[in-house]
């Protein structure tokens, strides 16, 4: 079994990462990260193996998540850290899906209310 067959990346991340190895282009991936993780020693760490940092990185706390953007080494090695719990491309094609029925449709008009303005009797 391939090390990226056992990492918790999506098909879409892997293909990107094996494209841009050979290019020297940066891939961008979403990674969910395991609960009380902490986010800074799992980026050192990875800094540390590969030689270099990312190019950019955004936490998402909120979602325990981290979207990062690096060379195909820092992205490979990152998403095999044991604190990654899975791993996904951002850029994911858009799908669109055709119209099954497409036909005009007509509303029945709202009914007005009459307005009910109080006639001003002149002071004095």
């Amino acid at each position: 079994m391939s090390e990226d067959a056992r990492s918790n990346a999506d098909a879409g991340l892997l293909r990107e990462l094996d494209s841009a190895a050979g290019d020297g282009s940066f891939v961008q991936a979403w990674v969910r990260l395991k609960p009380e993780t902490s986010t800074q020693n799992v980026v050192q760490r990875v800094e540390r193996r590969v030689g270099h940092a990312a190019d950019s990185l955004k936490l998402l706390p909120n979602l325990g998540a981290l979207i990062v953007r690096g060379s195909p080494a820092f992205v490979r090695e990152l998403i095999h850290q044991p604190e990654i719990e899975s791993a996904h491309s951002t850029s994911q094609p858009v799908t669109l899906i055709p119209p099954v029925e497409s036909r005009e449709v007509s509303l029945p008009r709202a009914a007005r209310r009459r307005s009910s303005r109080r006639k001003r009797r002149p002071r004095g």
